[in-house]
Parts: structure tokens; sequence; C-alpha cells
């Protein structure tokens, strides 16, 4: 015989050793990764409120937890590049250029958030979602110019989106995202027309 009953053993409990950590690091990672999306969320339901003080330690939070899952996953690329971890990155960088936008009114680069190109795109095509979102809330206040300022960040985002032409497989499916932008923006504008419109009308 090659190996014996006790070299087997060894061998087998090798191998268990080593699925046990990769086990206990995946299920310890996966509980961070959804308690960084809970805070990315509530973080984005604060900025829609206008709570912009609360939405920034929502944010904060998220961060915090993001951080502790790269750290956690750092030696282990089959759960890092796994997809519950880009998730969570996606949902803090669509958090992050939510609430940064509503402060600042500019556009923050994917090294200014230290993330993954397919965590950034990913992001700000969930972005461009929010962002109609609060150009309607706009809309149904009157306040058309304010809400014509989402759209330019939306239109400003589909464009760089557009500019990139990769394989799906290799961006987190850019082409699905960049459509469906399309189509989020291409209702937008017509919501602004006919708000304008109408505005005018009543003039």
């Amino acid at each position: 015989m090659i190996f014996d009953e006790s070299e087997k053993r060894e061998v087998v409990s090798e191998l268990k050793n080593s699925f046990d950590s990769i086990y206990n690091i995946r299920e310890d990672s996966l509980k961070i990764s959804r308690k960084s999306i809970q805070y990315a969320s509530k973080s984005i339901r604060s900025v829609h409120r206008q709570e912009l003080n609360e939405a920034e330690e929502y944010l904060i939070e998220c961060q915090k937890c993001l951080s502790e899952l790269m750290i956690l996953t750092y030696d282990y690329p089959m759960i890092k590049y796994n997809g519950f971890v880009v998730d969570a990155e996606k949902e803090m960088v669509e958090a992050s250029l939510v609430l940064t936008f509503e402060k600042d009114s500019i556009l923050l680069f994917p090294s200014e958030l230290n993330v993954s190109a397919v965590g950034y795109v990913g992001g700000l095509g969930d972005a461009i979602g929010e962002w109609r979102r609060r150009s309607l809330d706009l809309l149904r206040q009157l306040q058309i110019d304010e809400a014509s300022k989402y759209l330019s960040i939306m239109e400003l985002g589909l464009d760089i989106l557009s500019e990139l032409d990769y394989p799906d497989g290799m961006t987190g499916g850019l082409r699905r995202i960049s459509d469906n932008a399309r189509s989020i923006i291409e209702r937008t504008r017509s919501d602004i027309t006919n708000a304008s419109v109408q505005a005018q009308l009543r003039v």
C-alpha cells in the first residue's frame, strides 16, 4: 500500500482543517456583507428623507464593515471575489455616490472609494436609479430646475458606462447595467419635459 490507514486519516484531517477554515471565513464574511448592505440601504433612505447627518453615520458604518470584510477575505480570493462580497462593495459605492452628490454635487472617482472597477460600475448603475427617485420627488414639489440637476448626473453616469467596452463576465453585467440606466434616463427626461410643459401652461 502507498498509504496506510493512519496516513489516510492525516490527509483527510488536513483537508478538513483547510475547508473548515475557508467555511468559517465564508460564514463570517457573509454576515458582515449583509450588515454592510443594510447600512448602505439605511444611508440611502436617509438621503431621500433629507436626513444627511444620519445618512453619513450609516455610510461610515457601512464602510467600516466593508473594510473588515476586505481584511477578512484578503487571503481567500475564492471568497473575496464571491458574489456577496462584490454586492457589499457595490452597495457601498451606491450609497457613497448618492450622499456625496446630495451634499456636494460631485461624482466620486473609483480611487476615492478604494473599490474595484466592477464594484464601482455596479454602484454607479444603481445610483442612477436613486437619482431618478430623487428627481421625481423634486418634480412633485414643482422644483423642475433642481430635478434637472439629477438628470444631468444620471446622464454623466451613463456616459461613463457607455465608454466601457468589455465582456460582461469582466464587468459584472455592464451591458444590462447600461441598458437599464438608459431606460431610466429616458423616462426621467420625459417626466421633466412633461413637468416643464405643464408649468408653462400654468403661467
